[in-house]
């Protein structure tokens, strides 16, 4: 992980071969880079990834294990309080696999610039699992059934995802380094003042509806999920390469 800043923009590289899989400790790293970025002299916090096949492929499936889980959906949930609490603009520039939490944190940023190549899925109820961010997020941007849709495992690609207005641009993949740093660039050139300004005037009660519905989202993953036979077949199964066997409950 390392965080470059230059001319008011904090540029947050995800940078774990091969498709930046979210572990504990990456999370971690990556909550520590975004509280270096609340700082006065940055204006835009800019995410990208350099693994060429994905921006995130989402949380490890490992870390979903009972005896990890409390450790894993905290730092979940201190990634969003994060996200949603920065007073500079977020922008995420994503391309490839977008998965999971590396789909959720695209939701929490103020504008995603993506590449034609991106898919966005949120494949936990293949595990016997669910998002939770998105979960909290995805029904505030459009009908329930379709948020519902892709909470079900539907996969997104980017023109899609455009239409959904979950992306601010789409762009050829040759060009989205350019594009994110240019859309940065100008971002940046603004009154921090009013940069700041803004952030607080639309985050704010955004910030506390949503991380009201995470923590509700927790909860129930807490007490049904988290250490239901289900999940560890899941985790098991995903791991073993091999289709999962469902309890009968």
């Amino acid at each position: 992980m390392t965080v470059v800043v230059q001319q008011g923009v904090a540029r947050v590289s995800l940078d774990r071969p091969p498709l930046n899989v979210l572990d504990i400790d990456m999370l971690g790293r990556l909550n520590d880079a975004l509280r270096q970025c609340d700082q006065p002299s940055v204006r835009v916090v800019l995410l990208a990834s350099r693994q060429p096949r994905a921006f995130s492929a989402g949380v490890d499936i490992a870390d979903h294990a009972p005896d990890r889980l409390d450790a894993m959906l905290t730092a979940v949930r201190e990634n969003a309080r994060l996200l949603l609490n920065l007073e500079p603009v977020t922008l995420a520039a994503v391309h490839g696999s977008t998965l999971g939490g590396g789909a959720e944190i695209a939701l929490l940023c103020d504008l995603v610039v993506a590449a034609e190549d991106t898919v966005f899925g949120f494949p936990e109820v293949t595990l016997a699992a669910f998002p939770p961010v998105a979960a909290a997020c995805l029904p505030e941007l459009g009908p329930h059934h379709r948020a519902m849709r892709w909470l079900l495992g539907e996969t997104i690609d980017a023109g899609a995802a455009y239409d959904a207005g979950l992306l601010t641009r789409v762009v050829p993949r040759s060009r989205l380094v350019e594009t994110a740093d240019e859309l940065a660039g100008t971002l940046a050139a603004f009154s921090s003042v009013a940069v700041r300004a803004l952030t607080a005037a639309t985050r704010r009660r955004r910030a506390v509806a949503i991380l009201q519905h995470l923590d509700d989202a927790i909860d129930v993953y807490r007490a049904t999920i988290g250490r239901s036979q289900d999940a560890q077949e899941g985790i098991r199964a995903f791991l073993e390469k091999r289709a999962p066997v469902w309890s009968h409950h």
